[in-house]
């Protein structure tokens, strides 16, 4: 049967090509104009009948937004590839952890957004990292992004390695890519706790210094602006300050008067 593909068809295959695999909602927020999700699930199921799209049930828990508890996982099909004039390749986009990983991606995007749509930052800015950029400087993406009158050009890295070659190209990401900071989402406690600490022993490296932490759960819980970030002696910071030097979270009371940081000109201490 045959579609007239529209614009907004187009920006569906480039979106998810982007971002390789995302769920209805996250669909629905990146490709609104009004800083409000769009309705767009009639469409989704047609391209899927269609074949343009592939559609299942992603097959362990999410850790956000799981109602269905497997949420329906959108990709592009061979056929929108072509139409589109995407790339082919063998990635098997099946795999529930190559999967969960991009799909957190895609949350701390839209996590964004939403600060957007509540008024807490402005020109937003998103770039996914990719190929030789994602081999090369390690991050998941690159953000931009103005709060309370200080603009912000960060490196976001989703449940980052251990490893040298992370580490190497993350300095890069910070030396030759442009980012004030690089911060450091990770799955829990315990793996925060030993990114910290490998972070915090490398003595020839300044990397220590842009980087900061938080978990998915707090990131959920407070949103990018009012989360409780860490750096890499496990210091709480407030990354994002109002302009006159108080903080943003919500629960700011919890938090010890606060003072200027040395680790990064934005970044202010409990």
């Amino acid at each position: 049967m045959a579609i007239q593909l529209n614009d907004r068809d187009h920006l569906i295959f480039n979106l998810i090509d982007e971002h390789e695999v995302l769920l209805e909602k996250h669909i629905s927020w990146f490709i609104t104009e009004e800083d409000k999700p769009v309705l767009i699930r009639d469409r989704l199921r047609k391209l899927f009948y269609l074949d343009y799209l592939l559609c299942h049930r992603h097959g362990t828990k999410l850790p956000w937004w799981t109602t269905p508890t497997k949420p329906l996982v959108y990709m592009l099909s061979p056929m929108a590839k072509s139409v589109a004039g995407k790339s082919q390749d063998d990635t098997d986009r099946f795999d529930a952890n190559w999967q969960r990983h991009h799909l957190e991606v895609a949350n701390i995007r839209m996590l964004y957004l939403i600060a957007k749509n509540e008024g807490k930052v402005s020109n937003v800015n998103w770039k996914t990292s990719k190929g030789e950029e994602r081999a090369k400087f390690c991050l998941d993406a690159k953000v931009s992004f103005e709060s309370n009158g200080i603009a912000y050009d960060i490196g976001l890295v989703n449940n980052p390695s251990c490893d040298e070659a992370t580490l190497a190209g993350l300095a890069k990401a910070v030396s030759e890519n442009g980012a004030e900071m690089l911060l450091m989402v990770t799955r829990d406690d315990e793996a925060q706790a030993e990114l910290q600490n490998k972070i915090s022993q490398m003595t020839n490296s300044s990397l220590a210094k842009y980087c900061f932490f938080a978990t998915h759960q707090e990131l959920y819980k407070k949103g990018m602006v009012n989360a409780h970030w860490q750096n890499a002696e496990c210091r709480p910071l407030s990354l994002f300050p109002k302009s006159d030097g108080k903080l943003v979270a919500d629960d700011a009371a919890s938090f010890a008067p606060i003072v200027p940081a040395a680790v990064h000109p934005h970044a202010v201490s409990a």
